[in-house]
């Protein structure tokens, strides 16, 4: 075998897992928080400019915890798809999350996201309306926080768009997502100026979650019956509820002090 024919087989794998991860039936937030959470109510708003349908939120109860639960929503057909704008957040999205989790950490409620994007909207609409700082204030909302909060990775999370509500104190994942700092195609098309080198881009990014498991990102990789969550979505959302029930019933254990001073010296020293 050639190094070109081994570099080719290295870059179609790559991107073939990129391509697990997006495939449409892989279970999306409202389905997750339909199978794993009880007594979900949406709320909509940020009370500014209006609702965006690509975040989805609003209290819950995870057994004997009573969560907020903010989603990244992408669709599962062509009508859902375009209104929850295949998952790519507004401004309004990241303010109405903003919001509820103000609400969640006056009602001691631990924090539940999410996260199925593969970048924040980036249409001028919304850098008009300040995309960047609702992201950064997402960041900085979740890092001072006052109650507990976990984001898991369902399948995309791409770029600051998903970074926005993954600031937690525990991140865990599906073991077929992907976790990067941008997709392959806007990786490709900055980088090589040719979006068509998405292959390419996705080996040199590694953009599997076992990349940021291994570097301490994220922090448990959620197992998927083969050949991947799209064939069993209630099996998955099952081992999500297992796995937020296991997590939150040690994050709440810890005083808050303690949690807070944790979250911040893990972000600190992250990929240190």
């Amino acid at each position: 075998m050639t190094s070109a024919t081994a570099t080719t087989e290295r870059e179609q794998a790559a991107f073939a897992a990129v391509e697990l991860a997006r495939h449409p039936q892989r279970p999306r937030a409202l389905q997750v928080i339909a199978g794993a959470f009880d007594e979900w109510i949406e709320l909509r708003g940020d009370r500014a400019f209006g609702d965006d349908r690509a975040v989805v939120a609003g209290p819950a109860r995870l057994a004997a915890h009573r969560v907020m639960v903010i989603g990244q929503e992408k669709g599962t057909d062509p009508i859902t798809r375009a209104v929850h704008n295949f998952g790519m957040p507004h401004p309004e999205g990241y303010r109405k999350a903003q919001r509820l989790m103000r609400e969640a950490e006056r009602f001691a409620m631990p924090v539940v996201c999410l996260i199925d994007t593969p970048a924040a909207h980036a249409g001028i609409g919304a850098e008009e309306r300040g995309q960047a700082w609702a992201i950064a204030d997402s960041l900085l909302t979740m890092l001072e926080l006052r109650t507990p909060t976990v984001s898991v990775v369902l399948s995309e999370g791409g770029s600051g768009g998903a970074l926005a509500l993954a600031v937690s104190d525990r991140v865990l994942a599906l073991e077929n997502a992907v976790y990067t700092v941008a997709p392959p195609e806007t990786c490709a098309a900055i980088l090589y100026r040719d979006a068509g080198q998405r292959a390419r881009a996705a080996a040199a990014l590694k953009p599997g979650v076992d990349t940021a498991h291994a570097i301490g990102l994220v922090d448990e990789l959620i197992p998927e019956p083969s050949p991947g969550a799209h064939a069993h979505p209630q099996l998955v959302i099952a081992a999500i509820r297992g796995a937020l029930l296991r997590t939150l019933g040690e994050l709440t254990s810890m005083p808050l002090d303690a949690l807070l001073e944790q979250r911040i010296e893990r972000y600190r020293h992250a990929g240190d």
